[in-house]
């Protein structure tokens, strides 16, 4: 293979063709005679033995492992990081606008600017450590809120409608109530709040924002208040279970639950008396309510009484069943027993959160069912109880609600509620969990254009709304952004689909297509397909063809092969041949993309009976709504956290994280013996390992514990309307260099260009990267030192200036001549330019080093320095060459770049290996295409032959007649 040029597409390939791979290890022989016609002796290329990587010893291993986890803690605290500076932004930003707001409104609400600038103290004080200055700030608050309840600053922050001020006025109030308790304060404190809500404001709305945030703070006493004083304030909250405000009951119940749940723990109260005589009054409440105060009174005290005593109470004392009996209740003298119970079933969601789940979701679709309800109370009281559900659902529940939404979206008539109800359902669970909300959606997307196309008004402006909320769960860029308005307006305007398809076919997909985006295209393109426009139907079976191109996985495009595989059988025999070509390639891609068409829902049904079995032997007392809960949701986490990259730490941390879900849950039930749980989670992880696919389980089993760099999977790689790369697996070990050899146009320099950009999916961005390109960029008038200094780390980062000494002691490093550092970079040879790129990495400090082409118009001396600053380099090198020379003195493992396959893997074998293999093929090729200009030649031969025979034969026969 000839060295690659300087441009597009990187190094040189083979020849002109693109070779097959050699076989790991070894290339057969070359049969060619020792000298050739010239007498010229002729280079044979032997087998090549290569040996096999000898075991790690065990303290090499421990070393490998602990460096894996070095890496996974840095990783980690990058994310951490990342996530603390964008949340730093955004409470700046707030701070800033709350600012603003109390400098031009404060007065009218007596805070001053100076007032909450304490306020702010004191919050911060909560969230990350006290400061001297803080806890000044909290004790102050805390002091004025003892000697003036009801018109101490942290009352008066609670007055205004204003979402930051409230915000923090109520992390503020947090950080008061723990300094309360800590000082032993908690009981005088607990006495002002009480005053506070025995007399609010006569403003109704304002009384609500100040008993709610009140009531929002006191579960920090906790812990601290004597029984006497819990009872008073008891007595008070079940004041407001039933009062006018929903959001104060609510409020009020979650602060009982708080304040009884650790009273209890430690023995100040028991659990035979109040809390149980609470959850017995208040069951019988709900089945006697006859009013709408009644009604919310008793599903307070249910969910009051419940979060304190514990999930096991729902059974020990038939809660479900008490509720039920009221649901179907139609006495007349307890009107409100329907509503209480509904409402009830929302007050269980709040207090107990994911512990309510076992119980919770598997009555959610009769609470869908009831948001149809003729009795409106009824169906209001289900809008809340079904919101508070949802609000507070777990990721891994996701998947186990949508079913009762989406029938719920089906429903026709009652005025469209239900329709309306479960679309908003649907967007907040889209809000709340976009990644675990996403894959849900093929189902979804055609029940919302349903709802786009009802008669009623009210359903369409719903639809209409949710669409841009579940477009949030899209995590396809292009799809995201570039299509994202076209698709959606699409979807909304049928007439729109024209437009849309060619939108699609005019962008350059770079990401893999999954089937969340999936969801939103392919009905456009369905409907394109549908269409009697010549035109529309080829440009969406092309737009089909190339998407089904671009799958990640089967999965992903199964749900639509019911729908799109029937409509291309039959364009296969469509009158325009334009069509019936594009869909044969479109039929075909399809059926690639699918695979076997594996039921998607296998593994996570095995997963979920291997721990349904594990947990009747390990705690067989659990209840049975318990172990069905837990069988869904430890199958999802297991998806959620091993169905993608197969790596062997992600399989390792899936146990420990596994158990602790379960013990969780279970925790309130039973308790499980020493390691039982343990072992339910390692059957789990081992059976979802089994169920893996053939080629995920090779590629567990040949990681073992190395230390890869860089781990993406399944990977697409697309440049300007083409595919590159699909399903590829880029694994790179930390301290190793590889090199990239391959045809050109094979995406080696695009590889190289994504890698250094760091937007594949699932590329660690906190790997250190530096990028040598084979051309240096540079502005005439530019001396070398400043060329450093403008490319140093500091300044890129928008720093100060660079210390000349750093600069001096880099070039240094790389033998760069002291003549040369005052000369202007355009001037320099490409060998010089070569090594002042080599010492601008050194500056960066990379743990991958990404060459193009490095040997390009150097000579011999500077290729030798660029070898000796690899070799010196303990980072990995990625480095796009076909120079025998690099890549053997620098001990590169190849690579091979696959444009038949779209594809890029090892190799296995030395650079004279891959060479001999290119030779003979091209040898191969030349043979064969000498022997077909022979045939042809001699095909002609004998045409002329016929062509001479006939004419002689007529001539003879022109001359007999003319005899």
């Amino acid at each position: 293979g000839g060295s690659g040029g300087g441009g597009g597409g990187g190094g040189g390939g083979g020849g002109g063709g693109g070779p097959a791979p050699p076989p790991a290890g070894e290339v057969e022989e070359v049969a060619e005679p020792e000298v050739d016609a010239d007498g010229k002796p002729v280079r044979v290329f032997h087998e090549v033995d290569i040996p096999e990587r000898p075991p790690l010893s065990e303290e090499e291993l421990a070393a490998v492992r602990a460096s894996i986890e070095e890496r996974e803690r840095i990783s980690a605290a990058y994310e951490a990081g990342e996530a603390a500076t964008r949340a730093a932004a955004a409470e700046a930003e707030a701070v800033e606008k709350a600012r603003a707001v109390v400098a031009s409104k404060g007065a009218g609400w007596k805070v001053s600017p100076a007032d909450f600038e304490r306020i702010l103290s004191a919050a911060r004080s909560s969230a990350a450590g006290k400061a001297e200055a803080a806890e000044a700030a909290t004790a102050a608050l805390l002091d004025e809120l003892l000697a003036a309840a009801g018109g101490s600053l942290l009352v008066r922050a609670l007055v205004p409608d204003t979402k930051v001020l409230r915000e923090r006025a109520i992390r503020a109030g947090a950080a008061a109530m723990a300094a309360a308790a800590a000082a032993g304060k908690a009981e005088a404190t607990l006495a002002a709040l009480k005053s506070v809500l025995d007399a609010p404001p006569s403003d109704a709305a304002v009384a609500e924002r100040v008993a709610t945030g009140v009531l929002s703070s006191v579960s920090r006493l906790a812990g601290s208040l004597q029984a006497a004083s819990l009872l008073r304030f008891l007595g008070r909250a079940r004041a407001l279970f039933g009062g006018e405000s929903a959001a104060v009951g609510m409020e009020a119940a979650l602060a009982v639950s708080a304040l009884l749940r650790p009273a209890i723990c430690s023995g100040v109260l028991t659990e035979d008396a109040e809390p149980l005589s609470l959850l017995r009054e208040s069951l019988a409440a709900v089945k006697a309510a006859s009013s709408a105060a009644e009604a919310r009174a008793a599903a307070g005290g249910v969910g009051a009484a419940v979060g304190s005593l514990g999930a096991a109470a729902i059974g020990a004392h038939g809660v479900l069943q008490a509720l039920s009996e009221a649901l179907d209740s139609k006495s007349k003298e307890a009107a409100h027993a329907r509503e209480a119970a509904t409402l009830s079933y929302g007050a269980l969601a709040r207090a107990l959160r994911h512990g309510f789940e076992p119980y919770g979701v598997p009555a959610l679709p009769k609470l869908i069912k009831l948001l149809a309800d003729k009795d409106k109370k009824v169906a209001d009281a289900a809008t809340v109880a079904a919101e508070a559900m949802i609000e507070g659902l777990s990721t891994l529940s996701v998947k186990a609600v949508v079913g009762a939404l989406y029938e719920g979206m089906g429903v026709v008539g009652g005025g469209g509620r239900v329709r309306i109800e479960c679309l908003k359902l649907a967007g907040m669970l889209a809000t709340q969990a976009p990644g675990t909300m996403g894959p849900c959606l093929p189902e979804c997307i055609p029940l919302v254009i349903e709802c786009l196309n009802d008669s009623n008004a009210k359903v369409q402006t719903a639809a209409e709304e949710a669409l841009p909320v579940l477009c949030s769960c899209v995590q396809n860029a292009e799809v995201a952004s570039t299509l994202r308005d076209f698709i959606i307006d699409a979807l909304k305007k049928p007439d729109k689909t024209f437009e849309c398809v060619e939108e699609v076919l005019m962008t350059t997909f770079c990401n893999p297509m999954d089937g969340t985006s999936l969801a939103f295209m392919m009905p456009i393109i369905i409907r394109g397909i549908k269409d009697a426009n010549y035109e529309l139907v080829k440009k969406a079976t092309v737009c089909a063809s190339n998407l089904c191109a671009l799958i990640k996985d089967s999965s992903d495009i199964a749900p639509f092969v019911p729908l799109l595989l029937p409509l291309l059988e039959k364009n296969v025999e469509h009158s325009s041949p334009n069509i019936r070509e594009a869909t044969q390639t479109a039929r075909e891609r399809l059926l690639e993309g699918a695979g076997d068409l594996v039921d998607p829902a296998k593994r996570g049904t095995a997963v979920g009976a291997c721990v349904r079995d594990s947990l009747a032997a390990a705690v067989p007392s659990l209840p049975e709504p318990v172990a069905t809960y837990l069988s869904h949701t430890c199958a999802a986490l297991l998806e959620e956290r091993l169905g993608g990259v197969v790596r062997v730490q992600n399989f390792r941390h899936a146990v420990p994280a596994t158990e602790q879900w379960v013990s969780s849950i279970v925790e309130p039930y039973a308790t499980a013996e020493g390691g039982a749980l343990a072992q339910v989670a390692t059957a789990a992880v081992e059976n979802f390992k089994s169920q893996l696919p053939e080629e995920a389980r090779a590629i567990l089993a040949k990681s073992g514990d190395k230390d890869f760099a860089l781990d993406m999977q399944n990977i697409i790689l697309a440049f300007a309307g083409r595919v590159l790369l699909r399903k590829a697996d880029v694994r790179f070990e930390r301290g190793h260099r590889y090199g990239l050899i391959g045809q050109n146009g094979t995406g080696k320099t695009t590889l190289l260009n994504r890698l250094a950009a760091k937007d594949i999916n699932g590329f660690p961005q906190e790997l250190r990267t530096w990028y040598i390109r084979h051309e240096v960029l540079c502005d005439d008038g530019i001396d070398v030192r400043t060329f450093l200094k403008d490319k140093s780390p500091a300044k890129l980062a928008g720093g100060g200036d660079v210390d000349d000494a750093f600069v001096e002691a880099t070039l240094d490093q790389v033998q760069f001549p002291e003549e040369y550092r005052a000369a202007f970079v355009n001037s320099l040879s490409g060998g010089w330019k070569m090594r002042m790129s080599v010492a601008i990495s050194i500056m960066h400090e990379p743990e991958l080093l990404l060459l193009d082409e490095p040997t390009n118009h150097l000579d011999i001396e500077s290729v030798d320095a660029l070898v000796d600053g690899i070799n010196g380099f303990e980072g990995g090198v990625v480095v796009i060459s076909h120079d025998r020379r690099l890549l053997q003195t620098t001990n590169c493992a190849l690579w091979y770049c696959d444009r038949a396959k779209q594809s890029i893997y090892p190799l296995g074998c030395e650079f004279d290996a891959y060479e001999a293999r290119v030779l003979k093929e091209i040898a191969a090729r030349h043979a064969a295409d000498e022997e077909r200009a022979q045939a042809r030649a001699m095909l002609r031969k004998k045409r002329r032959d016929e062509a001479r025979r006939r004419a002689d034969a007529a001539a003879k026969k022109k001359a007999a007649r003319a005899t």
